[in-house]
């Protein structure tokens, strides 16, 4: 083989190795989204699921470090949930508006 010849091959070997590793790395994710390590959403789908009284769930949203899930009642009552997003873990309702102090 000619020395050309094998240039040409070792660079595609290299250029090739570098993008295998380039796409190993992992991309930083966008601040607005729930950090690594999150609770599995599915994980609260299904606690939320299994609540007395549990007829749908309306919406699900993420903001600042919580799950804000909203869902109806058999009775038809609308009930708000905030779950931490690290733990899991029902967060007591927020400060302020119509009932907060």
């Amino acid at each position: 083989m000619s020395r050309l010849k094998i240039s040409i091959v070792a660079f595609a070997i290299l250029t090739l190795s570098g993008a295998v590793a380039a796409s190993q790395e992992s991309p930083e994710l966008p601040a607005d989204l729930p950090p690594k390590g999150s609770v599995k959403l599915s994980q609260l789908i299904s606690e939320t699921e299994g609540r007395a009284g549990f007829h749908a769930i309306k919406s699900i949203s993420y903001s600042r470090g919580e799950y804000e899930v909203v869902y109806y009642m058999m009775d038809g009552a609308e009930v708000r949930l905030n779950f931490d997003v690290k733990t899991g873990a029902v967060k007591p309702p927020k400060s302020g508006g119509l009932f907060g102090g």
